[in-house]
């Protein structure tokens, strides 16, 4: 259970470090002994001695007066240059990372860890710090916004390792700004699956296809399984790495000749269909038409293909806003 918990969060940062930086990073588990619990992390298309190591000490457990504690072996730590600490706190009721996360490079671990005895008499180097990231600690300037892990990787292996933190910012959240995330949910769609694009090499489920597009802070995911009869899938947008919106969708299989005008339809139609409104696009004897109805915050639609007045094509779909606020 706990095993599989650590595998879910150590999955999660590796999503935040591809989302926040267009695929440039890759993250993998090295083969090196020794190495075993780390992820390793270098710049695509670099060389293996430019990467840096990162152990994952997270937490899922009710805490103590809000205090995060974490305790490693003092006579087998690693203290090294490129080796570093990420402190993650995971919360699971709502199957999240926490949106702070302590950046600790070892070899300052090693220097300001309290160094406690465990019931077995052996030396342990304490991590102990308020979840509250307010309350000012030693472990305070190491402190960084989760969505921003990414890009401080990609500055560090850029400037030789080094981290540059920056002070939090504890402004209020602000809201959603629709027509923005219209016009990039729109964009992405044109970008991708209407493009023809190819899916990811590596997708992050079994057997799936999956496509992405990035433009700033909006990050888009489109995943979806193919059978013989239909298919079935999901589109999420991400603002800041946070969810934000999000749509699911069946449809039947349709011939390559087919599919062809579907995309077509989807570009041209791209600020209409599947967003809620109600189009139609011909081209000789295709028809294709969109009847939906709400709006980008709640909406359903079912869209069809005719042949000379024959249904050859349906598709259901749903969605709308998950977060009002980032």
């Amino acid at each position: 259970m706990v095993e599989n918990i650590q595998e879910e969060i150590e999955d999660k940062i590796i999503d935040v470090i591809a989302l926040s930086t267009g695929g440039r990073l890759v993250v993998f588990k090295p083969e090196k002994k020794g190495l075993e619990d780390y992820l390793a992390v270098e710049r695509r298309g670099e060389y293996k001695e430019k990467e840096m190591y990162f152990l994952i000490g997270s937490t899922f457990k009710p805490m103590k007066k809000g205090i995060f504690v974490k305790d490693f072996l003092q006579e087998s730590f690693k203290a090294e240059k490129n080796f570093y600490l990420l402190f993650v706190y995971f919360d699971e009721v709502l199957q999240k990372i926490n949106d702070y996360i302590w950046l600790v490079p070892s070899l300052q671990f090693r220097d300001i860890a309290e160094v406690v005895e465990s019931q077995e008499g052996k030396k342990l180097l304490r991590f102990q710090a308020p979840l509250d990231i307010k309350k000012k600690d030693k472990y305070s300037k190491y402190i960084v916004e989760t969505k921003e892990l990414g890009k401080l990787m990609m500055s560090a292996l850029e400037s030789g390792g080094k981290f540059t933190f920056k002070e939090i910012d504890y402004t209020d959240k602000s809201n959603i700004n629709l027509e923005s995330l219209v016009n990039f949910l729109c964009e992405a769609r044109k970008s991708t699956f209407a493009a023809n694009a190819n899916s990811l090499d590596n997708p992050r489920l079994l057997a799936s296809k999956q496509l992405e597009f990035q433009k700033g802070d909006y990050f888009y995911r489109d995943i979806f399984f193919n059978g013989n009869k239909k298919f079935i899938g999901q589109e999420i947008i991400y603002q800041e790495l946070r969810p934000i919106w999000g749509m699911n969708y069946m449809g039947d299989q349709i011939g390559r000749l087919e599919a062809g005008f579907l995309r077509e339809s989807l570009f041209r139609l791209a600020e209409k269909c599947r967003l809620g409104k109600s189009c139609e696009y011909e081209k000789r004897e295709y028809k294709y038409s969109d009847q939906g109805k709400g709006s980008i915050d709640d909406f359903s639609g079912v869209e069809e293909i005719t042949v000379q007045d024959k249904k050859i094509y349906k598709l259901n779909y749903q969605g709308g806003i998950i977060l009002d606020k980032i």
